[in-house]
């Protein structure tokens, strides 16, 4: 296949253009700055941006399918303004692929998040849980409404929980802060978090282009949910320094914004067994805690 990757140059574009790469697929990657798709070698890197449509919609002529995991940038403490501009630009660059995608009847994976679904406490999320999302699931739940109502358009919604590697939030938020001596787990910790490795993801988001029926959706973890006072725990471990103590989410949210902090404590608990039945997708990396010490070894210091 030929395929148009969205922010192929970003931790899960990029994951996904080396996958697919790698399986014999052709690439076309739609980036804001080559130098910057590393993953994406071998890929033909296109420039573009998610508020201009004209520098993407013609590109799915080009293409036999289109996976769109692009997501704009802001900088600073997460408001609700800067997490409503994630959400427009989202809204506009979705809105217009998947009218090009219909146009053309080319296939369309959609990129949800494990923020979509809430705080669902101990229950476990499967694919019929109603999204009724944290803040920053916000955007993503209206799109999936979108996507949807567009009856005749074949579309895959694929929503991972939360993706660790080496890069991405997981270096951000966990080691880069662990290194610095600040990393704090927030609240007591007793939220499910579901995760899973992006190599991992990347695997079935191809399985989600070549095998999944039209008009489906998959929500994608690994084998082993863990609270997040233990992710954190297992994460200062494997870097070998002292595990961290607590901070309320208020405090943190003066550094972080409210809007992620909202979301951060929140419980998603994902049962990924449909996408082991009918996509034959499982994951290299069925526990986190088995996979963490050798990312954070190769998570650049």
């Amino acid at each position: 296949m030929r395929i148009l990757v969205t922010g192929a140059s970003g931790f899960v574009g990029g994951a996904v253009a080396a996958a697919a790469l790698a399986a014999g697929h052709e690439v076309v990657g739609l980036v804001r700055d080559p130098a910057r798709a590393r993953r994406a070698a071998g890929a033909d890197l296109r420039r573009g941006d998610m508020t201009e449509p004209a520098t993407y919609v013609p590109l799915v002529d080009e293409v036999d399918a289109v996976v769109h995991a692009a997501q704009k940038a802001v900088g600073g403490r997460l408001t609700r303004r800067r997490a409503e501009e994630i959400f427009a630009a989202d809204a506009l660059m979705t809105s217009e692929l998947a009218t090009a995608c219909r146009a053309g009847r080319k296939r369309l994976v959609y990129t949800g998040g494990c923020f979509d679904w809430g705080d669902r406490g101990e229950e476990w999320i499967t694919e019929e849980t109603p999204l009724t999302p944290s803040p920053m699931g916000i955007g993503h739940a209206r799109q999936a409404r979108l996507l949807d109502a567009m009856a005749d358009l074949d579309v895959v919604r694929v929503s991972p929980g939360f993706v660790y590697g080496p890069g991405g939030l997981f270096a951000q938020a966990f080691v880069d802060q662990a290194r610095a001596g600040r990393l704090r787990c927030i609240g007591r910790g007793g939220n499910w978090w579901s995760a899973v490795h992006v190599d991992d993801l990347a695997q079935a988001y191809l399985a989600a282009l070549t095998t999944a029926p039209p008009r489906s959706a998959y929500a994608i973890a690994d084998d082993e949910p863990l609270r997040l006072r233990e992710l954190t725990d297992l994460t200062t471990d494997a870097l070998g320094l002292p595990r961290t103590g607590t901070a309320p989410p208020a405090l943190i949210s003066l550094f972080l914004g409210p809007v992620l902090v909202r979301s951060l404590v929140t419980s998603f608990r994902i049962d990924a067994s449909r996408s082991h039945r009918e996509l034959g997708w499982q994951p290299a990396h069925p526990r986190f805690r088995d996979a963490v010490a050798e990312v954070v070894a190769q998570t650049p210091a």
